[in-house]
């Protein structure tokens, strides 16, 4: 059974919020892909998910689902209360691409010191690749190769083939998420 966990909504709408005050024009795609190596690492290292988002298999590599609902602002699978707290967080303007504008700062009470150095860290990485780049990156993921279209990755697979403690780290996500997940 794949392992996925409980998004956190609140977290999810502030994160973006974050990124969009640290790198102004940031777009969806950037976005996610941000999100999707800050979660990657902060299970690596921290051996818990930042969001617990769902990454979804697209076309232009994994993608977390929730994220994409939160910046589109009108997606049916969006709870009424979520999509009003995405809309009084930030405006969405739709070109050249999906991109969220603040409306304020991030709340910083989500986060923790190891989340915001994810974040950090996955913005410096990737933040500024380019749309090619990144889509050439993320489609050597390994939980993006195992994935099925559309289909959600396990987080089993984000844990690093080199990480020394990877099986540690797959057996406290197995324990864990029974009480965290979706």
């Amino acid at each position: 059974m794949a392992i996925q966990y409980r998004v956190n909504y609140q977290k999810a709408i502030e994160t973006v919020l974050w990124l969009t005050n640290k790198k102004p024009g940031i777009d969806i795609y950037h976005i996610g892909k941000v999100i999707f190596y800050a979660e990657k690492s902060h299970l690596n290292k921290y051996a818990r998910p930042l969001i617990g988002d769902i990454y979804k298999k697209g076309e232009y590599g994994p993608f977390p689902s929730t994220i994409r609902d939160i910046i589109q602002q009108n997606n049916r699978w969006l709870d009424p209360d979520h999509l009003q707290e995405s809309i009084d967080a930030f405006r969405v303007v739709t070109e050249p691409f999906l991109t969220p504008i603040p409306k304020r700062p991030a709340n910083l009470d989500f986060f923790s010191k190891t989340d915001i150095e994810s974040l950090s860290e996955a913005l410096e990485a990737v933040g500024s690749l380019t749309f090619e780049e990144l889509r050439k990156l993320t489609y050597e993921e390994k939980s993006f190769l195992s994935a099925i279209e559309n289909g959600e990755s396990n987080y089993e697979l984000l844990i690093n083939e080199n990480n020394p403690l990877k099986n540690e780290i797959i057996k406290e996500i197995q324990e864990t998420y029974r009480y965290v997940c979706v």
